[in-house]
């Protein structure tokens, strides 16, 4: 199975490298500034709700005077 997905990479990498650097621009932004701005939204989602769980337990220490 591993060999296949490497060689599959392999074709992909030699399609990609034989293609006009313009093109190779626009299909690397195309593809990867979608796929940042995923990660970026989900690391941004997780940070955020990590610190609103934290400031809650912060609360509610203060609360119950802990």
């Amino acid at each position: 199975m591993l060999h296949a997905v490497a060689t599959w990479w392999d074709g992909v990498e030699l399609w990609l490298t034989q293609l006009d650097f313009t093109l190779q621009v626009i299909l690397v932004v195309g593809v990867l500034g979608p796929l940042c701005w995923g990660i970026a939204a989900a690391v941004d989602s997780v940070v955020e709700r990590t610190v609103a769980w934290r400031l809650a337990a912060l609360e509610r220490r203060r609360a119950t005077g802990d």
